[in-house]
């Protein structure tokens, strides 16, 4: 499999951490406590995770219109066009529909008439497993090309993040709710091409037994699962996130790395899921390879499933990514699950 293409489309409004907090104490008008106290902890902590703004849509845009973006872009710069797309397939957290999938619609929508459709859902992991199912189709020989897009657009009033998350109630919320305010926006598209078989590697790890760490319930969830105090801390169809325990559960990012088969001298870029800076270099450091890291969160906050295919390309545009360059993928996800994968762009 070879990446044809990927764009990246990120919405206009620029948000600083400083404007986050700001927002926090104006919604948190039912906090017991020294809301002050609470909000120079929540931007502290912001500021040291390397954060220094994300993107958001203004109210003239929409999902959808990144999308489109971002797909005419990618198909601009090749020979094919909607209706020679076979595979289309939407992955993430954001999105329109619980039925049909995401893909129908959005397929739909921008003219991808012929294709075949599905969804990924698998949290901050969706572009990367979406990558490793396609790459395994490619090898059975049913499909020339694959077209994968999200839309995360998480921010949208009345979803799993604004303003709910921001009306604080109490200072301890802040171990659960503190990834929200990391969250930013951006639609992705990776067209992918049945070619060189061989050039992608994939090795995954998961540790369900901290799936509750990270979620978004909806109703009737406790028939699914055995429910714990840490599912829907802030409510059903609210975004619970435990951060801190997050990280220290992701111990397993070191062991699948070990699984690379690739000489870390032959590594040009390392491309990581967008949830903290410092927490990647630190994870980089450990690994050694923090040096050939690339970072867009402080510019872009937590991109999501968006996160990988945006940094490619960023990278690609501003030429720290260039065809023949081996690029490594480190992705840590809720779940939990984790992945190392490395290829040839």
């Amino acid at each position: 499999m070879l990446i044809k293409n990927v764009a990246v489309s990120l919405p206009s409004r620029v948000v600083t951490n400083e404007e986050v907090v700001d927002m926090i104490r104006s919604h948190s008008t039912a906090f017991d406590g020294d809301i002050d106290r609470t909000a120079r902890t929540i931007k502290t902590l912001l500021d040291r995770s390397g954060l220094v703004h994300r993107r958001w849509c203004d109210s003239h845009e929409s999902p959808i219109d990144h999308v489109a973006m971002a797909t005419r872009k990618v198909l601009s710069e090749t020979y094919l066009r909607p209706e020679h797309i076979e595979l289309f397939i939407f992955v993430g957290i954001g999105r329109g529909f619980l039925e049909p999938g995401n893909s129908h619609m959005m397929a739909s929508t921008l003219g991808f008439g012929n294709a075949e459709c599905f969804d990924v859902v698998d949290a901050c992991m969706s572009w990367t497993r979406a990558m490793s199912i396609v790459d395994s189709l490619f090898k059975t020989g049913q499909y020339k090309n694959a077209m994968i897009v999200n839309a995360e657009f998480n921010m949208l009033a009345g979803g799993p993040l604004y303003p709910s998350n921001f009306a604080l109630k109490h200072h301890a919320q802040v171990e659960y709710t503190l990834p929200s305010f990391t969250i930013g926006e951006a639609a992705t598209a990776t067209l992918v091409v049945a070619k060189e078989p061989d050039n992608f590697s994939f090795a995954f790890r998961g540790k369900p037994d901290v799936s509750d760490l990270c979620t978004i319930p909806i109703p009737g969830y406790e028939g699914y699962c055995h429910p714990t105090d840490r599912i829907g801390k802030n409510g059903e169809m609210r975004f619970t996130s435990f951060g801190h325990e997050l990280h220290k559960n992701s111990d397993e990012l070191t062991e699948v790395f070990s699984r690379l088969s690739v000489p870390k001298k032959d590594i040009d870029i390392v491309f990581t899921h967008a949830s903290s800076k410092a927490a990647w270099h630190g994870y980089g450091v450990k690994a050694g390879i923090d040096d050939k890291m690339y970072h867009i969160y402080p510019d872009t906050g937590n991109l999501v499933s968006a996160s990988i295919p945006a940094a490619i390309s960023m990278a690609k545009e501003t030429g720290k990514l260039k065809r023949g360059d081996r690029a490594l993928c480190w992705v840590g996800s809720a779940g939990m699950s984790f992945n190392v994968s490395s290829f040839l762009f």
